[in-house]
């Protein structure tokens, strides 16, 4: 367990050991007169321990921020956050320990969507709120629970939008896909499959399907290349989809190729290398993690003072940083509303009622009672000749 000033964070794998709760002293677990306790779950390591590691991040920033400042409404926040190393079953333990041994009050930031859609219906049943800020799979909201909540555009606008920009901004009349094999790659793959037939009346000439972890693309890139596509969607996280990109190229696949909000981080141009140039992907935030914004600006020198003294680690501060830390925004204007008397359902009752609540780092909020996607904006950006991420000159955000 790591100390900072008054910002507890336990990370621990989430099949070991647990940090033992303290008992509560109000209605709902994990409040006290004195501190509100947070659970989170997610990748910290394995090949996608960017993700995790960045919301973890995000969360102890914002954790940090807000208690030296006295917390809010009298209460300092406390967080516990488990490594599920992407596993769904660690990810399903790391939730049974937040619940029942910590009892917090309620969870923020969460894993990537095959660990999180899993345990959905252990938080919808519990009646705790959760604000996720990593998952973008549509299942998450289907069935819609009154108790889970998403911060930024879902796989459905992500797939759509950059579909969308394919045909009618880049003429794709061969448009071809190579997906994770995972939840977020799966759904992308149906998306993109869904809207190509259904407002375009097309079928990608080609889709192929890898495994997690894989490094080598080429029999999926070869079969790709058969088909002569004059687009390529390749549906990844950031690392595995700058190997593909960069394998691509050097199989002589020369098309265009497109990403969805998972490739938009720098390990892309590490693993593409000079093969980046020219992608277009779109982005699920406002800022990019570089950009001079205010709020962006302010995020970095507190991960730099607090966390980071010596040196970011490669790919940060990441989007994933800036999701959580607006997550954690979003739920400290909810107990704010809230007041004094501070219950999960009053939470609740208080997020349904945000109505483009703007953090700076994350398009502006709004939830409903029928309706918890926060947004369904997104950004179209490229890879520039100087292989550095920017907006792209003849896109604007989807909702503007």
């Amino acid at each position: 367990m790591v100390k900072h000033l008054s910002v507890r964070l336990a990370v621990v794998t989430a099949g070991f050991s647990a940090i033992l709760a303290q008992p509560s002293v109000a209605q709902d677990a994990g409040i006290t007169e004195r501190t509100i306790k947070i659970g989170s779950w997610g990748p910290l390591s394995g090949p996608v321990s960017l993700l995790g590691e960045s919301m973890r991040d995000g969360l102890r920033v914002c954790a940090r921020e807000v208690n030296d400042s006295g917390g809010v409404n009298g209460r300092t926040l406390e967080f516990i956050v488990y490594d599920d190393a992407g596993s769904p079953q660690e990810g399903q333990a790391a939730i049974r320990r937040l619940l029942d041994q910590d009892q917090v009050f309620m969870l923020l930031g969460g894993s990537t969507s095959g660990s999180t859609l899993p345990v959905r219906h252990v938080i919808s049943r519990r009646k705790v709120p959760f604000i996720a800020s990593i998952s973008s799979n549509m299942n998450l909201m289907d069935p819609f629970s009154r108790y889970i909540f998403r911060i930024y555009a879902n796989e459905i606008s992500q797939a759509q939008s950059i579909t969308d920009w394919m045909i009618e901004h880049e003429g794709i009349k061969r448009p071809a896909i190579i997906y994770n094999s995972n939840d977020y790659g799966v759904g992308g793959y149906k998306v993109f499959s869904e809207r190509l037939k259904k407002k375009y009346d097309m079928t990608p000439v080609a889709a192929e399907r890898y495994n997690p972890g894989d490094q080598d693309f080429s029999a999926q890139l070869l079969s790709i290349k058969q088909a002569n596509p004059d687009g390529l969607l390749v549906f990844s996280f950031a690392a595995e989809a700058g190997i593909i990109v960069r394998q691509a190229n050097e199989l002589g696949l020369t098309t265009k190729m497109f990403g969805g909000g998972g490739t938009a981080t720098t390990l892309f141009q590490r693993g593409a290398g000079k093969a980046a140039k020219g992608f277009v992907a779109d982005f699920v935030l406002p800022q990019f993690p570089e950009s001079d914004h205010p709020k962006v600006v302010a995020y970095r020198e507190m991960l730099s003072k607090w966390f980071y003294p010596n040196g970011f680690p490669p790919g940060r501060p990441s989007e994933y940083d800036l999701a959580a830390y607006g997550a954690c925004q979003v739920a400290l204007e909810a107990f704010r509303r809230v007041g004094k008397e501070l219950t999960r359902e009053k939470v609740i009752d208080a997020l349904e009622r945000f109505d483009k609540f703007d953090v700076g780092v994350i398009f502006p909020v709004s939830y409903s009672p029928d309706n918890h996607e926060a947004t369904d904006q997104v950004l179209i950006i490229h890879v520039n000749d100087n292989l550095e991420w920017t907006r792209h000159p003849k896109a604007k955000s989807k909702g503007e």
